[in-house]
Order: C-alpha cells, then sequence, then structure tokens
C-alpha cells in the first residue's frame, strides 16, 4: 500500500530527520512536535484509496471521489492540533477567525 502513504504524507521529512549525531552540524532544522493522524477508522477514508483484484487476477489501486475531501479534513485536523504549539497568537487568531 504505498500509493496511499505517498498521497497523503507531507514530503520531505524523511529528509530533514536523521539519527546520526554526525548530521546534527549541517541540519538547517530541528523537529520539535511531531504528529500523525489516523483517519482509518471512517468509513469515508477508509475507502477513498484500497487495493484489490481485477477479473484477471491484477492488483490494482482505486481511487474514489471522497479522496480530496478526506485528505483535507486531515489536514484540517492536524493544522488545528499543531497549529497552537507553532503558530503566533496573530495567527492563531486569524486561523479560528475562518474555521
Amino acid at each position: 500500500m504505498l500509493i496511499p502513504n505517498c498521497l497523503f504524507r507531507m514530503g520531505a521529512a524523511a529528509v530533514l530527520l536523521s539519527k546520526r549525531i554526525s548530521d546534527k552540524s549541517r541540519s538547517k532544522y530541528k523537529s520539535i512536535h511531531v504528529l500523525r493522524t489516523h483517519k482509518g477508522s471512517e468509513d469515508s477514508a477508509f475507502r477513498c484509496v484500497y487495493q484489490e483484484q481485477d477479473e484477471r487476477g491484477k492488483i490494482r489501486v482505486s481511487l474514489s471521489k471522497d479522496e480530496m475531501a478526506v485528505a483535507g479534513n486531515a489536514l484540517k485536523l492536524n493544522i488545528t492540533t499543531l497549529g497552537p504549539l507553532v503558530l503566533p497568537v496573530s495567527e492563531q487568531l486569524l486561523f479560528f477567525k475562518c474555521f
């Protein structure tokens, strides 16, 4: 199930994170907060990307029309959770005014 992972993960996180002490002097960023949102318990999220066999026995990946809505909801939940931790108060007020 590599395709769902590629569709819903934020890119470049693997590039920024390293356990090697030798990389400490070259790093630009430090990861302070890590968040993972699991939306698989919702039926629409569970069935928006799935793998199945077709009539010829070939494995295929199906994407539903709900994919963008589910991804948007997951992103909104991530921003809502991380926002108070990383945003200044003025930006938090603007965000909560919009949502």
